[in-house]
């Protein structure tokens, strides 16, 4: 390992998000975002409007037009990007252990077919 790489620490695999992704952050409007990358510990979306690092937000997740997936999350870190929307990290705060194992199937059934 070179002294510029770090070990990936991430408890669960994440994988690209094939999903539908509502955030709505605590006395703002729904935001419009896009889901990038999921897994069980959080997600990772584009938004054109920031929310603000350590914000909760409440979202709810579909995946491949299956049932909700409610869960809260709070912003873990935000970013411009070069085209001027955010990136948007959210580590999961509360969900059901059905949501967290359906995202977990998700993952999963993404690295098996590769």
């Amino acid at each position: 390992m070179n002294e510029n790489s770090l070990p990936d620490k991430r408890l669960f695999s994440r994988t690209r998000a094939d999903c539908e992704l509502t955030v709505s952050p605590k006395n703002m409007p729904l935001l419009p975002a896009t889901a990038i990358n999921v897994s069980a510990s959080g997600i990772y979306c584009v938004s054109s409007r920031n929310i603000g690092e350590l914000t909760r937000v409440d979202i709810i997740l579909r995946i491949n037009g299956g049932e909700d997936i409610p869960a809260r999350a709070v912003v873990i870190r935000e970013e411009e990007l070069s085209d001027g929307s955010y990136g948007i990290a959210l580590f999961f705060t509360k969900i059901t252990e059905q949501g967290r194992n359906a995202i977990i199937e998700y993952t999963a059934d993404i690295e098996s077919t590769g």
